[in-house]
């Protein structure tokens, strides 16, 4: 292929089933793109936990993006130079991009936020509670709760509600973003944001001829859809589709979960002429 694509994607609805959380019917299509050498980068809500066992499930071995952007992981199995400024944590280098979550949790609480408005951080309820909201077993349910950069809340008062509390914290510089289940609190960082770095690293040590594919179906991901050369909106679990302002191409799925971003990964790459 004349040029060299870079998968983003969004994980829950888009590539995990929204219900069961399972890839399986997208592993085939994922074993062909790492033996064509197509990196399949997660970007995604899930903490890193989360974000290593699905790697290790699905047996990917590129980097990854977690917490809404707050954080690219990098394998320093890779032929990636660690750029200045980047912190080593295990078998990756990291780039850092959100504030850490105390931080959030502290102005939540100064603010007395919790009065205010109804809603429940993951972190403040049992791992049992989580799962039963999630569907979640209760391993993955801990793995979950295990934020660095965010907190995610399950919101429980009204949409105009919502509005208020999302304009007191953006007002002060923090962010509010909604993804498939949940509402997650964070610095000014999204996943757009974090692939264009990493997209713009991968052209400097790799090669100028790399185009990036985005995947995604939340709110959460629309800077991810709108920055990437080729777009794939995934329809969420009702099959409604986000409605992007990009000019670039854009490939709208018939479905949601696996087996459509299967679908549409392949209508992508045959509508280019890319084998894999």
């Amino acid at each position: 292929m004349s040029s060299s694509p870079v998968i983003y994607t969004d994980l829950d609805g888009t590539l995990l089933d929204h219900d069961t959380y399972s890839a399986h019917e997208a592993k085939e299509i994922l074993g062909q793109l790492s033996a064509s050498h197509v990196p399949v980068i997660p970007a995604t809500s899930k903490t890193y936990a989360e974000v290593a066992d699905f790697r290790e499930q699905m047996s990917l071995d590129h980097a990854f993006i977690v917490e809404n952007g707050a954080a690219v992981y990098v394998p320093m199995s890779l032929n990636i130079r660690c750029p200045m400024g980047s912190k080593i944590f295990e078998d990756y280098w990291v780039r850092e991009f959100g504030v850490r979550r105390q931080a959030l949790c502290d102005v939540i609480e100064a603010l007395d936020m919790s009065s205010q408005f109804a809603f429940k951080s993951l972190n403040e309820m049992r791992a049992a509670e989580v799962a039963d909201i999630t569907g979640l077993d209760l391993e993955s349910a801990k793995r979950a709760q295990m934020r660095l950069y965010s907190e995610t809340i399950d919101w429980r008062d009204s949409s105009d509600a919502l509005q208020k509390f999302k304009t007191v914290l953006t007002d002060i510089g923090f962010a509010v973003s909604h993804g498939g289940r949940f509402v997650h609190l964070m610095g000014p960082n999204n996943k757009g944001i974090a692939a264009r770095w990493f997209q713009n690293l991968l052209k400097r040590e790799w090669t100028p001829d790399l185009i990036s594919i985005a995947a995604g179906d939340a709110p959460n991901d629309r800077e991810m859809l709108e920055g990437a050369d080729f777009a794939l909106v995934m329809r969420n679990d009702r099959g409604t589709p986000l409605v992007l302002e990009r000019s670039g191409s854009t490939y709208v799925s018939d479905g949601s979960g696996p087996n459509a971003w299967a679908a549409g990964i392949r209508e992508i790459f045959k509508s280019n002429g890319w084998r894999i």
